[in-house]
């Protein structure tokens, strides 16, 4: 399915599969958050059409934005060859290439529809451009000791190093000297590199996390500053700068059309959007802030908590939401679980790390077994953390090999035991008795006084949540949520047809469906297909 004009607003969930969420009788269900229209936000780059290309890492989609006229089209669906794209770039035959970073390969689409892999092994690729006079291609890496490279447009792994050293790079530009000009994110730099010698200048520095360059059409360097969502022109003659326009932080890349017109993407929010050069006012949004998720949501004290993998946030009752960290830029990992306990905010890394949030806004990790500055974006410990929940105040940790361990926030292992799963997809308890599923499996066990009680023959069960008479599951593979009685003796399907799960099979990225109980004992479910929240209560 591709969006039309008569129908410009489809979530990106509904691209692919037409939904009619519902609840059961003697339920009823409102949306408390609305549904995004994008899975992610990172490279944008306008096509010679006129549309903008966006690439969306964690949906490995790539949309097509008719922004005069607000219609988005699908135009590499997941599923394809491409997976993840971070950054994106066409060269005069109308080949889309795309810098898979997760990946660490390079990949594109032809103009014919027809997919193909150009580089099987470059490590954490992230910028990728396209010469406009002579169609070389080339790319960088966001790594330390980054490479800056030439791709063979023809051959596979036909690769030729520019430079190499150099820390942390993203999303690059040939510039009208015939340089390549690239940002370091952490060094606050912009780096000029000959593309025949490999000579490296400093051309610009004190930039507030860069991420992305291009060319404004009087010639001045235009860079991202994403810690301070700014975009700013500098004259590289003078050193002169100015603030183009100002937005969130977590800025990712924007391109320039000949009008005049700036296209902004954050990979924090989700968010899209077209901005007057001229003044630095909003034009058109493609898409506002949003979730990419939500991965995990959590009753807390006050509300809500939510790990959306590009940051944490709290959400009030109606769905108004504020990142509390945004990734690369106070939050060192992924965050795909979240919980509160006693006050302090407690996230779930991808890699299977628990962190705690200190006053001073620093992340500290108290448990998870892996070493190095970036194992939260490049691995998975094989018994690593797999959910966290709460019980009476207390952090509940299910592992990857199954066990269930109860901590103290400041990492302290009070217990750990076998939950009888193989692995556990989700926790929660209530009352002493913990919930957990293996989606795997498609089994849900409760942990009480007496013997477990086993409630099997779900799809793929994620979220779970104890009620004061049964089990809230949030099945993603039958996109459903289930309320079974403790006994086991009744289940009852409260709401069906719900965006839960991706709307075609890819890659695991550790997103989950979650379920959470508000205060008044309604369920609050986290779709994380269409970026919804939803509230479903008894009538």
């Amino acid at each position: 399915m591709s969006e039309s004009s008569s129908n410009p607003r489809v979530s990106r969930f509904d691209l692919y599969l037409d939904t009619s969420p519902s609840a059961a009788p003697g339920w009823s269900m409102e949306t408390i958050r609305e549904p995004s229209r994008l899975f992610g936000a990172n490279g944008v780059r306008l096509h010679a059409d006129g549309r903008l290309w966006v690439s969306e890492l964690v949906g490995e989609h790539l949309s097509a934005w008719d922004a005069d006229n607000d219609v988005l089209s699908n135009v590499s669906p997941m599923g394809s060859e491409l997976r993840g794209p971070d950054d994106i770039a066409f060269d005069s035959e109308g080949t889309v290439y795309a810098a898979e970073t997760m990946n660490g390969r390079v990949s594109g689409r032809r103009a014919d529809g027809s997919y193909f892999v150009l580089v099987d092994e470059c490590p954490a690729v992230n910028g990728i451009t396209v010469d406009p006079e002579t169609d070389r291609l080339y790319v960088d890496e966001m790594r330390e000791g980054g490479r800056v490279l030439e791709i063979d447009r023809h051959q596979r792994n036909q690769v030729r190093v520019i430079a190499e050293g150099l820390d942390w790079l993203n999303a690059l530009e040939m510039g009208p000297d015939r340089r390549l000009y690239m940002p370091q994110v952490f060094a606050g730099t912009v780096l000029a590199v000959d593309p025949e010698t490999g000579a490296v200048e400093t051309v610009v520095d004190g930039l507030a996390h860069p991420t992305a360059v291009k060319f404004a059409p009087d010639g001045r360097l235009v860079v991202t500053q994403s810690s301070l969502g700014e975009v700013t022109a500098v004259d590289l003659a003078t050193g002169e700068r100015q603030k183009l326009v100002s937005l969130a932080p977590g800025v990712d890349n924007f391109d320039i059309d000949d009008r005049g017109n700036i296209y902004v993407s954050n990979f924090v929010e989700a968010s899209v959007a077209r901005y007057t050069m001229e003044t630095g006012a909003l034009d058109k949004a493609l898409s506002v802030s949003s979730f990419l998720g939500p991965y995990q949501i959590a009753s807390a004290a006050e509300g809500y908590v939510v790990a959306d993998h590009g940051s944490v946030c709290r959400m009030d009752g109606l769905g108004n939401f504020e990142r509390l960290s945004r990734l690369l830029l106070d939050q060192p990992f992924v965050a795909v679980g979240v919980a509160e306990v006693d006050g302090i905010l407690v996230a779930l890394s991808q890699a299977g790390e628990v962190f705690r949030l200190e006053d001073s806004g620093e992340w500290v990790k108290i448990y998870g077994s892996l070493d190095g500055a970036n194992s939260e974006y490049f691995g998975q410990d094989s018994d690593g953390v797999n959910a966290i929940g709460i019980d009476d105040g207390q952090l509940l940790v299910g592992m990857l090999r199954g066990d269930v361990v109860v901590l103290d926030v400041d990492g302290t292992v009070k217990s750990r035991r076998a939950s009888g799963l193989a692995t556990v997809t989700a926790i929660s308890g209530r009352d002493g008795a913990i919930v957990v599923s293996d989606e795997n499996a498609g089994s849900v066990l409760v942990l009480g006084d007496g013997g477990p009680l086993a409630l099997d023959g779900f799809k793929r069960p994620q979220g779970v949540a104890l009620t004061e008479d049964g089990v809230v599951v949030a099945d993603q593979g039958a996109r459903q949520v289930v309320h079974a009685s403790l006994d086991g003796e009744r289940r009852e399907v409260v709401a069906s047809d719900l965006p839960l799960g991706l709307p075609r099979l890819q890659a695991d990225d550790g997103r989950r469906s979650s379920v959470t109980l508000a205060k008044d004992g309604s369920i609050i479910v986290g779709c994380d297909g269409d970026g919804s929240v939803r509230r479903v209560a008894r009538s």
